[in-house]
């Protein structure tokens, strides 16, 4: 069975910081996203290696808000990038 990795961003991304939040570019469909402060720190926060529920409750630790309160809005956000292709994992390796 081969190791599972975390969520990450797919190899054609680029994430840049901007002063407004983050700017994210799809090298491969030419698309370019934009996001607020939040977006930039859920998008660091993913960069790291975290993901679900620690993710969450690192944003809320920063922010001062209750996890069960933002649960919803990361959640939300994190489906976004996955649909829009922005996302791989988690998911197993091919190798053993």
């Amino acid at each position: 069975m081969g190791k599972v990795r975390l969520m990450e961003f797919v190899k054609y991304v680029k994430v840049r910081n901007e002063k407004f939040g983050a700017v994210i570019f799809d090298t491969l469909n030419e698309k370019v996203y934009v996001t607020n402060e939040t977006g930039k720190d859920v998008l660091g926060l993913i960069a790291e290696g975290l993901e679900g529920s620690t993710l969450v409750q690192c944003l809320g630790e920063r922010y001062g808000e209750d996890s069960s309160n933002i649960q919803g809005e990361v959640t939300e956000f994190i489906d976004g990038l996955q649909s829009a292709g922005l996302l791989a994992g988690p998911k197993e390796d091919e190798q053993p």
